[in-house]
């Protein structure tokens, strides 16, 4: 099921896809690094070109890279992405 937010998530920490990596590398030592730095391109391109998530929404990229095509609450069920990065 798909919905659109009253109030969508638009208040992210911005981030560089370096400085991103670099923090998810942290937490997670075992990941694929190389696939995260592609998913990361991808779905900025997707956003630069006016794709948006299946509710109208913009897609949230790190969160798209990460667990598929979706805007901030689609993915996660919150709006408020205050504490939450977004690639610049």
């Amino acid at each position: 099921m798909t919905f659109k937010p009253e109030y969508p998530a638009s208040n992210f920490q911005k981030i560089s896809i370096d400085s991103f990596i670099k923090k998810y590398k942290a937490s997670n030592p075992n990941s694929d690094i190389v696939e995260l730095n592609k998913n990361l391109l991808y779905f900025q391109q997707l956003r630069k070109d006016g794709i948006n998530c299946n509710c109208g929404n913009p897609i949230w990229i790190i969160g798209s890279a990460i667990s598929g095509k979706g805007c901030f609450t689609c993915i996660t069920g919150e709006t408020d992405s205050s504490e939450d990065y977004e690639v610049e």
